[in-house]
């Protein structure tokens, strides 16, 4: 080999380092979400409703096998502990994961599925992008958390119905 061609590889790694854009993961700022996508998805993709309620009260699932999820109106979570939950699911208890890759590189509270003991580990529940991870978060953030008691019009707007049987009780 040649000197010139010593000088080339470096050189031209040198460029691409320069000129490529910088590999990193979405932060929550970038991370923005459609709220109308991600109610959808909360309504029909992971079924969240089964557990949170269609409300996201925890008192109004519509599953009754379901577990009780937690009030997310009154949630204490950020847009990136959203995420991180969302994709990561909460270990030791009936939250699951959504994140496909979640427990096989770390990016899940630092945890691979192998750290767990047998049968203790998170559930996996239906896989979302990224994108629909953070259409749910927008949804969240845009209709449920800190909106208070549900009412009859948040009701009818869920379930783009104004006549649905779950929303009877509210009026």
């Amino acid at each position: 080999m040649s000197s010139s061609t010593n000088v080339t590889i470096p050189v031209a790694a040198l460029m691409l380092a320069l000129v490529a854009p910088p590999v990193h993961a979405q932060s929550a700022e970038e991370q923005a979400g459609d709220p109308e996508r991600g109610r959808v998805v909360y309504r029909s993709v992971g079924y969240c409703g089964n557990c949170h309620g269609w409300a996201g009260d925890g008192k109004s699932g519509t599953n009754l096998q379901a577990p009780v999820g937690p009030n997310l109106r009154e949630t204490p979570l950020d847009t990136e502990a959203l995420i991180e939950v969302i994709g990561c699911g909460r270990p030791e208890s009936p939250m699951p994961f959504h994140d496909r890759a979640a427990y096989r590189d770390g990016r899940c509270f630092g945890m691979d599925l192998d750290d767990f003991a047998p049968g203790a580990a998170p559930k996996r529940g239906k896989t979302f992008s990224d994108r629909d991870v953070a259409n749910v978060v927008a949804y969240l953030e845009t209709y449920v958390i800190g909106r208070g008691e549900p009412t009859f019009e948040e009701c009818t707007e869920f379930y783009d119905n104004p006549s649905a049987h779950a929303c009877s009780s509210l009026q």
